[in-house]
């Protein structure tokens, strides 16, 4: 079934069996369809292949699906395409192969397949932020600790909290969009390396497959990873901060703690204690953002030692970014479920902010204030607060901070009114 080997020779289907990307390439057939049609297109208007052959191709092209194209025995879907349009179009199927190497196709199909994944993965980040801004909006008075070194620390309220998540997706969101326009170039006419004999233009082909730009370097173009490992890095960073933000919901819902009352939709038991309401998908939300991590580091660790010039390493490090993205929109949406259905219980919180002594920072600041050297009232109020006689501010005062971003209630509600407006557009 092989095409490329034959010249080869030999009955060994260890080269098929062992480097086969063909179960990989699902994920790019769609989008290697597509590059061929631009590639093709642009051979005819040249005038580089005659038009009847080019446009039998092309007949062929539309009627291939993808999965016609992702079986045992290639070596990859570019082989199983070629060999496919050999199949229906007789010999001037041949013609796909002039100005084309697997490299830079395969490159232009990763980079139009990652478009994709980045605009997916910032509708969800979107959608999560709407979720977390209304939810503020409810819990905008809700008054908890914050927690440093996992010790009740300054209060704040849950609105606030939530609006901390909204924050690092909204960061995530300019992430994307920064990274977009690194992938959003096309390598198409660099050949194997060093470009390619047949008189493309380049431009013009980036724009019938759908690219805002051009890759310049033909080297470049068909061996750089770097809009690869730079979009996992980045969407990798989120998720790592994200799964701090799912720890603390799995913590909380513990009636140890009792802040959060999961989903039922959320939730399991055990299969011998009937009472265990575990907090399941966010446990397993935490266990696959540490598999993101990994793989976002894979997909670095496959390039770094490679030299300049494309090996059939970079074909392993692929998987590992579609991982990445999967796994944060997913995950995303997962969270978002959560976050919409599970309910905050404010009084427990609130007897936890005025059951420890969370605003003694806010009593040395007034006392500071007052005309007190700061370091002298805040070893004032520590000895009262040793001594258990320290007045201390209401934790539902305390956080009307005057200052920008605090948890005071109104700036809250402001700020998260403010995204939700974004969200009716």
């Amino acid at each position: 079934m092989a095409l490329y080997r034959r010249w080869i020779g030999g009955g060994s289907d260890v080269v098929s069996s062992y480097t086969s990307s063909i179960e990989d390439d699902a994920e790019i057939a769609e989008e290697v369809i597509a590059v061929m049609k631009a590639h093709v297109s642009h051979l005819v208007e040249r005038g580089l292949v005659p038009r009847e052959d080019g446009e039998a191709i092309l007949k062929a092209l539309e009627e291939v699906r993808a999965e016609d194209l992702l079986k045992p025995g290639y070596e990859d879907v570019h082989e199983a395409l070629e060999d496919y349009l050999i199949k229906r179009a007789g010999p001037r199927g041949g013609w796909v192969g002039l100005g084309r190497s697997r490299n830079d196709h395969v490159a232009a199909a990763i980079r139009l397949k990652l478009l994709r994944r980045i605009d997916a993965l910032r509708a969800s980040a979107e959608r999560l932020i709407c979720a977390a801004a209304r939810r503020a909006v409810e819990y905008a008075d809700c008054v908890m600790p914050s927690f440093t070194h996992f010790q009740p620390a300054q209060p704040i309220t849950f609105g606030h909290y939530l609006l901390a998540l909204a924050e690092l997706l909204s960061d995530l969101t300019t992430a994307l969009n920064s990274v977009r326009p690194v992938v959003d170039k096309s390598p198409l006419g660099s050949g194997p390396s060093g470009g390619t004999s047949a008189p493309l233009d380049r431009a013009r082909l980036a724009q019938l497959a759908g690219f805002g730009g051009v890759v310049e370097n033909t080297l470049y173009a068909s061996s750089s990873r770097f809009f690869a490992s730079l979009a996992a890095s980045a969407v990798a960073s989120a998720l790592a901060e994200l799964s701090r933000f799912v720890d603390d919901f799995i913590a909380w819902s513990s009636p140890l703690i009792g802040y959060v009352e999961p989903p039922p939709e959320h939730v399991s038991t055990s299969s011998i204690m009937p009472h265990k309401r575990n907090p399941v998908t966010l446990e397993v939300l935490r266990a696959r953002i540490s598999e993101a991590v990994a793989d976002a580091l894979a997909l670095l660790a496959v390039q770094e030692k490679i030299g300049y010039g494309y090996s059939l390493d970079l074909q392993e490090a692929t998987r590992h970014l579609w991982r990445v993205f999967k796994t944060a929109e997913e995950g995303l949406d997962v969270l978002r479920g959560f976050l919409e259905g599970m309910k905050f219980h404010c009084d427990k919180a609130y007897r936890d902010a005025a059951g420890f002594p969370t605003t003694s920072s806010d009593a040395a600041e007034k006392m500071a204030l007052a005309g007190m050297p700061f370091r002298e009232a805040y070893f004032e109020v520590a000895e009262a607060v040793k001594a258990g006689s320290a007045q201390l501010p209401d934790p539902r005062e305390a956080v009307k901070r005057p200052v920008l971003g605090s948890p005071d209630p109104e700036a809250v509600r402001r700020s998260a009114m403010e995204r939700l407006a974004k969200c009716q557009h």
